[in-house]
């Protein structure tokens, strides 16, 4: 036998994200403790709009229930398929508060009005210097509507 010390990736269990995947048992389910709290988040409006609604519609006022934690989970939980892979409501708040010159990443304002207008490329040797091409954005609009 060798005694060469055991070496454990302890990063899932003690890492930034360690707290993520971590359970809870409620009555006779198991669920993640994010699940517990968008469930939650998501029946107060339902209960809401079920009380609103109960006296005109009967038992189709329960419908709300489902329908709002879906919701719920829909903006909570659910991570957009392109780029940084957003949650649903980050990426709608960064949609909604973009403007011409300044737009947002991960609810980070990002200003263009300062930057140069460029592109990025993969090259293997030099390029000549290009005196045609515009220095700033300013610049790239003049030259674009002249």
């Amino acid at each position: 036998m060798s005694s060469i010390n055991s070496l454990y990736d302890l990063t899932a269990m003690t890492g930034r994200s360690s707290g993520s995947e971590r359970t809870t048992v409620i009555g006779t389910v198991e669920m993640r403790w994010r699940t517990l709290w968008i469930s939650v988040i998501g029946f107060v409006p339902a209960l809401v709009m079920f009380l609103a609604t109960m006296a005109f519609l009967n038992v189709w006022a329960l419908l709300w229930f489902p329908l709002t934690i879906a919701a719920a989970f829909y903006l909570l939980e659910r991570r957009t398929s392109e780029g940084l892979q957003l949650r649903t409501y980050q990426s709608l708040f960064d949609r909604k508060r973009s403007s011409v010159n300044e737009f947002y990443l991960c609810g980070q304002p990002i200003d263009v009005a300062g930057a140069g207008f460029g592109s990025i490329r993969t090259v293997t040797g030099s390029l000549p210097a290009r005196p045609d091409r515009p220095e700033t954005l300013e610049e790239y609009e003049e030259a674009r509507t002249a």
